[in-house]
């Protein structure tokens, strides 16, 4: 869900046996350690000095192996899934979103595991600490902008349980989306969906949900930056632009891509 993972998300981890936890990384290389604490310093060492380019500091490279240890989901993509029902991202369900990004969220991707749907606000690529932050400071910070209701968007129930998440935020509350000019529009930027549940049409009734929901909220407009060259499936957490097309958005601007809807041209229940 955040820039700049592509390169962490093929090291692979495997605890071996309660004494010894094994890192492979994506060049060959094998590391070694009694535990996860222990295996920061050598996987930082690595890296520095195969994979400099990467510019992996200590904090991202424990973030990575503690996002692994905590992530408890499951990985298997079920063929069918009980009755899914959207409800907002409101206050009082704040325990329950960041619950869902620790244990659920990314148990495929641990280098997305510390972003908390974080990576916007704080000025993603733009913001030169972004990456070496530690995980609990940007967990807090999310935890504490969804009970102040500075983020908002949609959250997915599956069987009594959150399985996907929609950010839908003001504009302004993002550097590298706002214009000065942000009055009355929303900013569709995430969606998350547990490996379980994809391909279930989450994101679709994620999206529907914020559509709906965006006039009572104040908003005008709904805008969102779906991505024609996605590399894959999780390099197109920002939504696919064919879902946007369904929904009635239009582009309004091509590079970068941005789609917009009118939500005047929306019909809602009185």
């Amino acid at each position: 869900m955040a820039d700049g993972g592509e390169a962490p998300r093929e090291i692979r981890f495997d605890t071996l046996d309660d004494m010894t936890r094994e890192m492979t990384c994506h060049c060959g290389a094998v590391l070694s350690g009694a535990d996860t604490e222990s295996l920061v310093e050598p996987a930082l060492a690595h890296f520095e000095k195969a994979h400099a380019e990467l510019g992996l500091s200590r904090v991202s490279v424990r973030n990575y192996l503690e996002a692994e240890d905590r992530t408890t989901g499951d990985l298997d993509r079920r063929d069918e899934v009980g009755e899914i029902e959207i409800v907002p991202l409101t206050p009082d369900r704040a325990d329950e979103a960041i619950r869902f990004f620790d244990l659920d969220a990314f148990p495929d991707n641990p280098a997305w595991g510390s972003c908390y749907c974080m990576f916007y606000f704080l000025g993603g690529n733009e913001n030169p600490e972004w990456g070496h932050l530690p995980w609990r400071e940007i967990k807090d910070a999310q935890h504490a902008r969804i009970e102040a209701g500075a983020t908002t968007g949609a959250l997915a129930h599956v069987d009594g349980r959150v399985a996907g998440w929609c950010n839908a935020s003001a504009r302004s509350s993002f550097p590298t989306h706002a214009t000065g000019d942000d009055e009355g529009v929303r900013s569709v930027v995430c969606f998350v969906i547990a490996p379980p549940y994809r391909r279930h049409r989450l994101a679709t009734k994620l999206l529907e949900a914020v559509i709906e929901d965006s006039p009572s909220s104040g908003y005008t407009t709904l805008e969102a930056y779906p991505r024609r060259d996605a590399r894959s499936a999780a390099s197109a957490y920002v939504g696919a632009l064919e879902m946007y097309a369904r929904a009635g958005f239009v582009i309004t601007s091509d590079d970068p891509l941005v789609v917009r809807l009118d939500l005047s041209r929306i019909r809602h229940p009185v």
